[in-house]
């Protein structure tokens, strides 16, 4: 019988993938596990100390910290289950370079498929290393059984030289991500109820474009426009959310931004163009597109390269990334008369998840079903 061992970061994108459920580290096991594929999670902490465990009729799971000696313990655990009946079949290794060159080792020493799930560029990331000129990211795509792509542009641009690749994007937790009244939740949230607010929630790294977002709210405020910011994450460097027409809510609980979302006239995108945010797939795209509301954004890959039929509708509506002069422009025309994008088809993650282990060969194919192959 098909078993799969997933091995993932448990801190990404600000969030916590074990007490929070968030993400395709959670979602994507959590769902094959509820279709009674044997499935175990494994966590790598990177920031705590605690080891902690989960285990349900559902998924069994474990988070180890690497401070100290217990993720090595987890190592020779894993490892040892080459000798017993619920040894893996299918090790998927998700989060960085690290952590995919630990799945692929574990998946050569269990006689496993390696399947490398690359949901960022990590060649890009903060702590990525090429020792004595060791590539370790060009080396997993290429000996991967098979790499799973959150971005469509990330997959065509790395995936000619790969061996079976998948798009499989950042999908939404409908039961969390779907139109709520917007009086409701400002009363919920003890939001003004007249308030325009302009939204974002989430990471604001330089290539967010958080400074133009800024920028352009001050354009239409001073041009006699009421409307506001309603911000929320955690503050990335140089932003400053103590000035007129900033509401900063701090970084939220995931749980929370549903109806902080809800609360908002338009959500904002307002991403620069670079080498990471081109090759990403954010998924408060989806999220946003999930909950009606309709988008402030830019034209970039992100947007454009993943939900193509929603950047069409926004035609004449996209602002040029990097300009808080045209990104007040579509700002002002979305408040006014809103453009709206539909969520597309099969971005739940119980569909996603269904989809990628028939591609995967984990299930067979369910009538109707369409090819996630990109």
């Amino acid at each position: 019988m098909m078993s799969v061992l997933f091995i993932g970061k448990r801190y990404y994108t600000n969030r916590d993938a074990f007490t929070e459920k968030y993400g395709r580290i959670y979602q994507l096991p959590w769902h094959w596990s509820r279709s009674g594929l044997p499935v175990r999670l494994w966590l790598l902490d990177y920031h705590g100390r605690t080891l902690d465990r989960r285990s349900s009729e559902e998924l069994e799971v474990v988070s180890t910290p690497l401070r100290g000696i217990g993720w090595l313990a987890q190592c020779f655990r894993q490892a040892a289950l080459r000798f017993s009946s619920k040894r893996p079949t299918i090790v998927v290794a998700s989060g960085d370079c690290y952590i995919g060159m630990l799945g692929f080792l574990l998946a050569r020493w269990c006689g496993a498929r390696f399947v490398f799930d690359v949901y960022d560029k990590y060649d890009e990331f903060g702590g990525f290393r090429r020792p004595l000129g060791f590539d370790p990211f060009r080396y997993l795509l290429k000996r991967a059984d098979a790499n799973l792509f959150a971005s469509r542009s990330l997959m065509e641009s790395l995936g000619a030289s790969t061996r079976m690749n998948l798009l499989v994007p950042n999908g939404v937790d409908q039961e969390r991500f779907h139109p709520l009244d917007k009086l409701a939740s400002r009363r919920a949230l003890t939001l003004p109820e007249q308030a325009v607010f302009v939204g974002y929630f989430g990471s604001m790294e330089p290539d967010r474009g958080i400074p133009d977002l800024i920028a352009a709210v001050q354009i239409l405020r001073a041009q006699g426009s009421p409307i506001e910011l309603l911000l929320g994450g955690r503050l990335g460097e140089g932003i400053n959310p103590h000035q007129d027409g900033v509401r900063y809510v701090g970084n939220v609980p995931f749980a929370d931004v549903p109806p902080l979302l809800a609360s908002c006239d338009v959500l904002a995108i307002p991403y620069r163009r670079s080498a990471f945010m081109d090759a990403a797939a954010s998924v408060k795209i989806a999220e946003a597109l999930a909950c009606g509301q309709p988008l402030v954004a830019t034209m970039t890959p992100n947007l454009i390269a993943n939900f193509p039929a929603q950047a069409a509708a926004l035609e004449g509506r996209l602002a040029e990334p990097g300009n808080a002069a045209d990104l007040a422009r579509v700002m002002a025309l979305q408040l006014g008369e809103p453009t709206y994008s539909t969520l597309p088809e099969n971005m739940a993650w119980s569909a996603i998840a269904a989809l990628t282990s028939v591609s995967l060969g984990l299930a067979d194919a369910p009538s109707g079903s369409f090819d996630a192959k990109g």
